[in-house]
């Protein structure tokens, strides 16, 4: 739930859409950058030395399995071949017919990215919302058995145009590590995110924390529903 608490960092970020050539849509797993994390300043080897490991398929494929569950397969053959790329085969009779196939493997490609980030987001312990209207995708990452104010982490991708948002942080420090962890993760399962530049901020201070007092006011309203005024 967003809040203008903590540190928080906003960037527009390119999220690579794999564009299928009528049967075949491939997004193929690239290793882990190493040197992602060294820039971002992460300090967990034993973090590092994890996620190189870690079998990337059985991610993938449930990944799979939750976008045909939401968008289906509409008789296009979905699968995950060996190396970790998405493969659709289907047939067809005329234009029409293909230009549908084409379609649906576009669909489902996308919507096969939104789902491989949220189980990144899971392996990091969020629990993930995704929703869907129209053509815009929305994913909500909240800390697992947390209350409010909890790490948080948002993408939105319309049309061509994608952005990410991480809240929440007590420090920047902290901040610059949930953000190298994630892209590291969501590199290693082959959606190779880039940020261009990231917007830093510090927000209101954490329940308990001393306050400063900034000499303006907003407010706003989480997902949930419920608002809130802050003086800062």
């Amino acid at each position: 739930m967003p809040c203008d608490i903590g540190y928080k960092s906003y960037a527009k970020v390119e999220i690579p859409v794999p564009a299928p050539q009528v049967f075949s849509a491939k997004s193929e797993a690239p290793n882990i950058d190493a040197d992602l994390l060294e820039k971002l300043g992460i300090e967990d080897p034993e973090f590092l030395e994890w996620a190189k490991e870690l079998n990337t398929k059985p991610l993938l494929i449930e990944a799979l399995k939750r976008t045909l569950a939401k968008i289906g397969a509409d008789g296009i053959n979905f699968t995950i071949d060996s190396e970790g790329m998405l493969q659709a085969k289907g047939s067809f009779t005329n234009a029409r017919g293909k230009k549908q196939l084409s379609e649906k493997a576009s669909a489902v490609s996308n919507r096969w990215q939104f789902e491989i980030l949220g189980i990144v987001a899971e392996l990091l312990d969020y629990t993930v919302t995704i929703t869907q209207k129209g053509d815009e995708l929305i994913l909500e990452a909240e800390e697992v058995g947390k209350s409010h104010p909890c790490d948080y982490i948002k993408i939105t991708r319309r049309g061509d145009i994608s952005e990410i948002t991480f809240e929440h942080f007590k420090s920047q420090k902290l901040l610059d590590l949930a953000t190298a962890k994630f892209l590291a993760l969501a590199h290693k399962l082959g959606v190779k995110l880039v940020l261009g530049k990231r917007e830093v901020k510090q927000g209101d201070p954490f329940p308990g924390e001393v306050r400063h007092d900034h000499g303006h006011s907003h407010g706003h309203t989480h997902k949930h529903g419920h608002g809130h005024d802050h003086e800062h």
